[in-house]
């Protein structure tokens, strides 16, 4: 059995919809194949700030931003990766990120901004209301509207190509669909993909489990095994977060329809701001880790034994060792640091430009994660973690701090060290990775490219399939490049000249592992 269309689009996150939705309103038929029971991806769990210039929301806040103002600025924020910028991609996004954002609104996508994203220079991050769910609903909406069929439990194994080699289908759930003019990537990153972590990155890396289980780098294999090339895959974002509360992020309860997004705008654009960070700090301290500046002033992080796990002067290498550990890990602080971040300008976590919480906030909505004792072994007993090692421990980073070495892991920055209690312990906190930065190597069309620059017919990638060098070294960027790219890689695919041969030939066996399920049809 086969289906035939026009577009055929493989992954159904924010990327893959808005891909849909430009193929369709360029005149073509539009498939989605997704893998899991239902559409959002990364996309509906991120926390959705969106960063464009020359916005509507710009224009009434009297920010005068340029093109070349953000390209300028996004090198700034890649520091030492601008040398492995993928310039002509960046340049794709800055010119198509303002009209896109634009083009959400117009689809009843509602947001609060723009706010400031140090090192830029203009206040471009726009951040979603209420919540990330509500790119998912608009998406979905426009995409029913514009006629797209999105087919869910539908996971690709194969793709099909044609006797002169164009890319012509996918092979899902033992049946066949072909896409007359292309076939569109975009299921996200690998950073749930334990091999690829391992092969591009390192062991200790793969260890560490990813936000999105169901990222597990299909449309790198897919776009790998007809010749596409993998492009940086040794960039992480490895971090500690806090695991769900008792009771769920107010924030994340919020039905995304659009009545209640404009309702949430209106209210969230009347609030004095005091007021709305206060709001705003109970959905902060759900899950958001914090700050690593805690450490260089002198915090440690233990695990349930006691002991430290790794340098504290990467988020990467404590994402490691604490997943190399038992997944536990606890931020220990004495008096005088747990002072110094109870106020401005020091926050514990923050949602840039948003929002920031301090350690009372923790002890306020996190109590299940707040620790405080008059002595290290009080403290230990509180949050569950060994006295004994823990007092050794303190004791042994009381000495390196005095000599400004650590022979156990290398930190350089000791900041005040620990002095005197009362004693605090924020955790247990788990190690993940949140998206990863590789990619397919695609052209400014978002066509997949060989190794050798050519491009693969009737191949086109989106989102974090479609990377493609792209640095995105700052909040909001990879949330803009998912509707740009998918947007942008539509409309070409439903531009493309239709394929007469729809015949596949070659090896029809699998080459992802995971079992296919029943696929059931959102309509």
């Amino acid at each position: 059995m086969s289906i035939t269309t026009d577009v055929l689009v493989i992954g159904g996150g924010g990327s893959g919809l808005a891909a849909s939705i430009s193929a369709a309103t360029s005149g073509a038929k539009a498939i989605v194949l997704e893998k899991c029971p239902r559409p959002g991806g990364s996309t509906g769990m991120s926390v959705g700030s969106f960063t464009a210039a020359n916005t509507a929301y710009q224009y009434r806040a009297g920010v005068n931003d340029s093109i070349e103002l953000f390209i300028e600025d996004m090198k700034v924020a890649n520091g030492a990766d601008e040398a492995r910028e993928n310039a002509a991609l960046r340049r794709v996004l800055a010119e198509n990120a303002g009209s896109t954002l634009e083009w959400l609104s117009s689809i009843g996508v509602q947001f609060l901004g723009p706010t400031p994203e140090p090192p830029y220079e203009k206040p471009r991050m726009h951040n979603v209301l209420p919540n990330s769910g509500a790119y998912v609903t608009a998406l979905l909406r426009e995409a029913r509207k514009r006629g797209v069929r999105v087919i869910t439990d539908a996971r690709v194994d194969r793709l099909l190509r044609n006797a002169a080699g164009e890319v012509i289908g996918a092979r899902a759930n033992g049946k066949e669909y072909f896409g007359r003019r292309a076939v569109v990537l975009a299921t996200g990153d690998y950073s749930a993909a334990a091999d690829l972590k391992a092969a591009y990155v390192g062991e200790d890396a793969a260890r560490v489990p990813a936000v999105n289980k169901t990222n597990t780098g299909d449309g790198f294999r897919l776009g790998s095994d007809v010749g596409g090339v993998m492009l940086q895959m040794d960039r992480l974002y490895e971090g500690l977060r806090f695991p769900p509360g008792r009771f769920p992020d107010p924030i994340k309860l919020l039905p995304s329809h659009p009545v209640v997004s404009r309702m949430v705008r209106l209210v969230a654009e009347r609030l004095p701001a005091r007021l709305l960070a206060v709001l705003l700090r109970g959905a902060l301290t759900s899950w958001v880790g914090p700050n690593n500046t805690m450490y260089g002033a002198g915090a440690i992080l233990v695990n349930e034994q006691g002991r430290r796990v790794a340098n504290e002067d990467s988020d990467k290498l404590l994402a490691r060792g604490v997943a190399a550990d038992s997944n536990k890990g606890y931020m220990v602080f004495d008096e005088a640091l747990a002072k110094r971040f109870s106020a401005w300008p020091n926050p514990v976590s923050t949602f840039p430009g948003v929002a920031y919480a301090y350690v009372g906030d923790y002890a306020r909505y996190r109590p299940d994660m707040f620790h405080k004792a008059d002595t290290l072994e009080e403290l230990a007993e509180k949050a569950g973690i060994d006295a004994s090692g823990l007092r050794g421990t303190v004791q042994s980073f009381r000495e390196h701090a005095a000599r400004g070495e650590d022979p156990e892991f290398g930190r350089t920055a000791f900041g005040a060290g620990i002095g005197d209690g009362p004693y605090y312990a924020l955790g247990p906190m788990q190690s993940y990775i949140t998206l990863a930065d590789g990619g397919l190597a695609v052209d400014t069309e978002l066509r997949v490219t060989t190794p050798e620059g050519s491009v693969i017919p009737g191949l086109y990638a989106a989102g974090s399939t479609g990377q493609g060098g792209l640095q995105l070294l700052n909040h909001g960027l990879h949330i803009g490049w998912a509707m740009v790219s998918g947007r942008i890689a539509g409309r070409h695919a439903a531009q493309a000249e239709a394929r007469a041969d729809l015949v596949a030939v070659g090896p029809q066996d699998s080459v992802l592992e995971t079992p296919v399920e029943e696929l059931s049809v959102i309509r």
